[in-house]
């Protein structure tokens, strides 16, 4: 039997190879893990994550809304509530949509602001650095 007893008492499973250590060591297993440096003070703006937590607001309101409002017009039949809800869903959408537009216009216009006129060289579709 290959799975078995030996002579000895040891079995086949049992026996260790001369180059395994004596005791499992899990941190041995791959390649250590990099360490991530500490992020720069004042890295994460706080106007932009503000506006990001109430984009995502808007945006999920407005998913309910245009979501909603077809399904209480067709399934309850309340006409006019589900043109409410669906407009306001659609006005949201809208002001989330204009708000983010409004951001990477402003974003875009102060990294060009940044670059000064000095940066000619500087083509801004070369993407390769």
């Amino acid at each position: 039997m290959l799975d078995g007893p030996d002579e000895d008492g040891q079995g086949a499973l049992g026996e260790k190879s001369p180059y395994e250590p004596e005791e499992f060591d899990p941190s041995s297993l791959g390649p250590d893990i990099p360490e991530a440096p500490d992020p720069p003070e004042g890295a994460a703006n706080t106007e932009v994550t503000a506006l990001f937590w109430k984009l995502v607001v808007v945006f999920n309101i407005a998913l309910l809304a245009l979501s909603v409002g077809p399904m209480l017009y067709y399934f309850e039949g309340r006409v006019d509530l589900g043109i409410r809800v669906t407009l306001a869903g659609a006005i949201a959408f809208a002001y989330g949509y204009f708000r983010y537009r409004q951001f990477v216009k402003q974003r875009d216009s102060d990294e060009s602001a940044d670059e000064g006129p000095g940066d000619e060289d500087d083509d801004p579709t070369d993407h390769n650095g």
